[in-house]
């Protein structure tokens, strides 16, 4: 918590904390005139309300709290309306239930939905400079989305398997160090195809033989949660296809 002694010019410390490059640009701000910022500036005279009012419209982030009691920060967050509503629907739906698993989820849910977003990014820039064709394009739009998919999984079940205790590792040699290690091969696939360039271009060296461990040993742990996933995609689509079939016969 900072705090300020009473000789310390309350509105000189203001100005420095909100980075103002001078004081005629601080006044300019908030519409003030500088005779009147020079006398607060000498503690002639205490702020008028509409004085604090100017301030508090012109820089939202001032803790008016700070400014009349000069307790708590100098500078405060400032939340918009999008972030207000996430807070609130996080409050709502996810910490009300107060269900660790879930909050847990919903963080890592988070995280992956802007982590996933910035290498579609860079897949969508890379293949510009490199005038990749629309069709290739959807192609390896397709395999990140697949790719990013997976990590999921994986990294939910190295988060299961490091926290259900003996019941799980003890029943399967190694089972995190196995996720742990698939999750690596698939960022390394992600970070591949974002970027379109080869082991080669990586210079990563080939293990032929971990590969196949950890395609054979884990891999069927989650091969039957995409299936059923690209098996119900695969069945919604045939159903609409079926639809809009019946509806122009």
């Amino acid at each position: 918590m900072e705090y300020y002694e009473n000789t310390d010019n309350w509105l000189k410390i203001l100005i420095e904390k909100l980075n103002m490059p001078s004081t005629a640009e601080f006044c300019r701000k908030a519409n003030l005139n500088r005779g009147l910022v020079d006398k607060l500036f000498k503690d002639l005279h205490s702020p008028r309300l509409d004085t604090l009012q100017k301030i508090k419209e012109a820089f939202p982030e001032t803790n008016m709290n700070w400014v009349i009691s000069r307790k708590g920060n100098v500078i405060e967050d400032v939340q918009d309306d999008e972030e207000i509503k996430l807070i609130e629907m996080y409050r709502a739906k996810i910490k009300a239930d107060g269900n660790s698993r879930t909050i847990q989820k919903y963080f890592v849910s988070v995280e992956f939905f802007v982590q996933d977003q910035i290498e579609m990014d860079e897949l969508e820039s890379n293949a510009t400079a490199q005038d990749v064709k629309n069709q290739d394009l959807m192609f390896y739009r397709m395999q990140l989305l697949f790719l990013q998919y997976r990590r999921h999984l994986v990294t939910d079940l190295l988060y299961q398997a490091s926290n259900a205790g003996p019941l799980i590792t003890s029943s399967i040699p190694r089972q995190k160090e196995k996720y742990s290690d698939l999750l690596d091969h698939l960022n390394n696939e992600i970070l591949k195809t974002a970027k379109l360039i080869t082991d080669d271009e990586l210079k990563i060296p080939e293990n032929p033989v971990q590969d196949v461990a950890i395609k054979t040993s884990i891999d069927e742990d989650v091969i039957a949660d995409e299936k059923r996933v690209w098996t119900e995609l695969l069945e919604y689509g045939q159903k609409l296809e079926k639809s809009n079939t019946d509806e122009k016969e």
